[in-house]
């Protein structure tokens, strides 16, 4: 009986999923190159900045702190306030345009170089991995043979993971919780309920993602590789195959393209696909294929670039368009909004006031003189400690007699990033009243003389 084909990546199935939907768990082979160590060394510092972020110390808070419970943020020595949450749009909407210009120049060298997903996966989880159960061809035969040996670094493995995970998960909520306070918490979290669920959700999340799930979270889960048709054009650099040069394909070096089929590019790739068939959305940009065709065209004594970083135009043409219009509409769109949150980080007040009225009281009628009741919610957005001074703009209704207000705290102190609920009356005799006039009153910084001038409209009948 002859032996059935060996299986071979295509552009009608997934490699990792079986024909009968089983999954097919790729071992992927060691790659060694200069882009693996550009990645690397990428991986160690993006690591070290995870890390990092909370530890250091930017204007007496760590450089990165969401504190929920208080509706405030520290980034980089910067304090934002839930009323500053409309930043968040500019945010995520720049990172956004900023990823499009960067797919449209590069590619998926977010995926390859920058995605957590790809910095943990490559950079901690898979060099554990085959540090306990050795390079791809140990792994094949310890599986193949079975045993306790096999069982016993199986589940070495899977329990430095299961930790590694919990590890990860518990620095993440560092972001959200000071380190010092995180530290005294673990690992019962008592009296944090919800922190010890938020741990452990994530702990099995990423335990599943990375001993399991692995690139089916590039392939299924994220939807960055679906977009990437819609960013990428012909002139886009991209990791392709150069088939003017390397077709067509033969297992010498003597005769033919200088392809000799190894499959080499196909055993080193993380999500199992095979870069000769052209650009896929399973491409995550790893570079991976690029290290393994270079060795292996150094060993047949061949130049290096049969897989390589080019545009589709350069593969075809030799000759590559970097700066088109596609890339600038992306590049101006991107700076425009760049320059809008600059603007508005910049122009934040230090301050917040708030009007609020009593519910189903508009105004209240006492011996002839309307009266309105007014409730100032003043929030101090600032790390200092603030004095507030609250007066009545008189000037505006100078042209009525017998107006008068009432501000029973006229000095409010505020904590750093506090806030309190202020009462104020205003009132007028009822001979005096013209409806769609508004009141003034000003609430200034004692300390930086800013003022704040809130207008409040006066109702009467």
């Amino acid at each position: 009986m002859s032996k059935p084909a060996q299986r071979r990546p295509d552009l009608n199935t997934v490699y990792t999923i079986n024909d009968d939907g089983s999954r097919n768990f790729l071992q992927v082979a060691d790659v060694r190159g200069r882009w693996q160590r550009i990645k690397k060394t990428g991986y160690w510092l993006l690591n070290l900045v995870f890390v990092a972020l909370p530890l250091i110390q930017v204007g007496g808070h760590p450089a990165v702190h969401i504190d929920i419970p208080r509706r405030t943020a520290h980034l980089f020595g910067g304090t934002f306030t839930n009323q500053d949450f409309h930043l968040v749009f500019f945010l995520l909407i720049g990172m956004g345009l900023g990823l499009f210009v960067l797919t449209s120049l590069a590619g998926r060298v977010w995926c390859g170089f920058l995605c957590p997903q790809t910095v943990f996966m490559e950079g901690v989880f898979r060099p554990i991995e085959r540090f306990i159960e050795g390079d791809r061809f140990q792994r094949a035969k310890r599986k193949k043979q079975g045993g306790a040996g096999n069982t016993g670094r199986k589940l070495a493995k899977h329990t430095v993971f299961l930790l590694l995970a919990w590890a990860i998960s518990i620095w993440f909520m560092a972001y959200f919780i000071p380190v010092r306070e995180l530290l005294g918490l673990l690992p019962h979290f008592p009296g944090h309920t919800t922190a010890l669920l938020w741990s452990l959700f994530w702990t099995g999340m990423l335990y599943f993602d990375y001993s399991w799930f692995r690139e089916q979270t590039c392939l299924i889960i994220c939807p960055y590789g679906r977009l990437q048709a819609t960013l990428v054009d012909y002139d886009t650099v991209i990791i392709g195959y150069d088939k003017k040069r390397g077709e067509p394909r033969g297992k010498g070096v003597e005769s033919g393209g200088d392809c000799i089929d190894c499959r080499r590019c196909v055993d080193v790739c993380p999500t199992g696909i095979d870069i000769r068939n052209g650009l896929q959305m399973e491409c995550i940009g790893c570079t991976n294929c690029v290290d393994a065709c270079d060795e292996i065209m150094d060993k047949i004594k061949k130049p290096r670039g049969l897989v390589r970083f080019d545009s589709s135009r350069g593969f075809e043409t030799g000759v590559s368009h970097f700066f088109r219009g596609r890339f600038w509409i992306y590049a101006v769109a991107f700076a425009a909004l760049a320059t809008l949150f600059v603007v508005r980080v910049g122009s934040r007040d230090s301050f917040h006031v708030t009007v609020m009225r009593p519910r189903g009281i508009p105004f209240t009628m006492e011996e002839g003189r309307i009266r309105n009741l007014y409730t100032f919610h003043l929030q101090n957005k600032t790390d200092d400690e603030k004095v507030y001074l609250i007066a009545p703009a008189a000037e505006v209704f100078a042209d009525v007699e017998g107006v008068e207000y009432i501000i029973p705290q006229p000095r409010v102190a505020l904590a750093p990033l506090s806030d309190q609920q202020v009462t104020l009356f205003a009132s007028m005799p009822r001979e005096g009243y013209v409806s769609g006039r508004d009141f003034i009153f000003t609430v200034t910084d004692s300390a930086t003389s800013v003022v704040k001038n809130v207008k409040v409209r006066f109702r009467g009948p």
